[in-house]
């Protein structure tokens, strides 16, 4: 019997748990999700190069489904790192709308935090927050040079796991996921509906609430 649909991204962190983190603890290392992650990113890379908005979307969710399980097994929980650096505004420059810090040769070195901003309980208000702080700015790029951007933080995400950073590593990760929902805003997807069609629950390949599929 499915589940109901998760709402917020603790709980999409939590189906994914469910599903795979019996799995993905007995058949991978951490090192191996990492390398999964990037196999994802190639498919939405191709499906870029070749302007197939369908490839786009058909591999997002996975993109999305192996970055959590890498953060299920070494024990990051998503929404606490990304609400510690995102809070309601941005992060330099302070503002909770229109952002246009990134286009100055240096960002604001102040480090803000808006308490009371709020509270962010679905993948939607996600993205509706950073489409209210940095939707402006982002129209102006093409959709490629934001998905560049979710590859940048992703490797300086692997970088710090690899030197074993971890509060670095978590920065990063806020940042990369930060521009994964960039990418989304910027190309009209909303993240929570196309992964929530692509995992209803369980495993779309085997069909089970912990998936029973063999090693790939």
């Amino acid at each position: 019997m499915k589940r109901g649909r998760p709402i917020s991204l603790s709980n999409f962190q939590k189906m994914f748990r469910r599903i795979y983190y019996e799995k993905d603890a007995r058949d991978f290392t951490p090192a191996d999700l990492l390398l999964h992650i990037q196999e994802e990113a190639a498919k939405i890379d191709e499906g870029i190069r070749k302007n197939n908005e369908r490839e786009i979307i058909n591999a997002l969710p996975n993109f999305f489904c192996w970055l959590l399980s890498f953060c299920n097994i070494y024990g990051i929980d998503l929404e606490t790192v990304v609400l510690a650096k995102y809070n309601g505004c941005c992060p330099y420059c302070g503002k909770e709308e229109n952002c246009m810090c990134i286009t100055m040769d240096q960002k604001p070195s102040k480090w803000y935090s808006t308490l009371n901003s709020p509270r962010i309980s679905t993948l939607n208000d996600w993205q509706k927050m950073f489409q209210r702080i940095y939707g402006r700015i982002n129209k102006i790029p093409w959709p490629i040079q934001l998905w560049l951007h979710v590859h940048e933080e992703l490797g300086e995400f692997s970088r710090e796991i690899r030197l074993k950073n971890d509060s670095e590593a978590a920065d990063e990760l806020a940042d990369c996921f930060a521009w994964l929902i960039a990418f989304c805003n910027r190309i009209g997807v909303n993240l929570g509906e196309i992964v929530w069609r692509a995992y209803p629950g369980m495993c779309p390949v085997c069909g089970k609430e912990k998936c029973l599929c063999p090693v790939v």
